[in-house]
């Protein structure tokens, strides 16, 4: 798969879109105009066998999962502080 950049800017220009098609959706509701849009793109591709679309589709789970997982792990690490500012306790080395 070709290498993705995720951005606020992308993610508010997705949620304004499914708000145009949807006014007042939620997150939840978001992520299944995500998931439908996907199999919907993936279903009407008609230069893919149908074997390379389930291989494909499977990726794209696959994928998926590992992105969640990812921010899953980074949302369950303490927070680091700002470049240039020290923390934490100093003490001289013992002789």
């Amino acid at each position: 798969m070709a290498e993705i950049q995720l951005s606020n800017e992308l993610f508010q220009d997705i949620m304004q879109a499914v708000d145009r098609q949807h006014p007042g959706a939620d997150n939840g509701l978001v992520l299944q105009y995500l998931a439908a849009v996907t199999g919907y793109l993936l279903g009407s591709e008609r230069n893919l066998p149908a074997e390379e679309k389930e291989t494909y589709f499977q990726q794209l789970c696959e994928f998926a999962e590992r992105v969640y997982r990812d921010v899953q792990a980074q949302q369950q690490q303490p927070p680091r502080p700002p470049a240039g500012e020290a923390f934490g306790y100093w003490e001289p080395p013992q002789k």
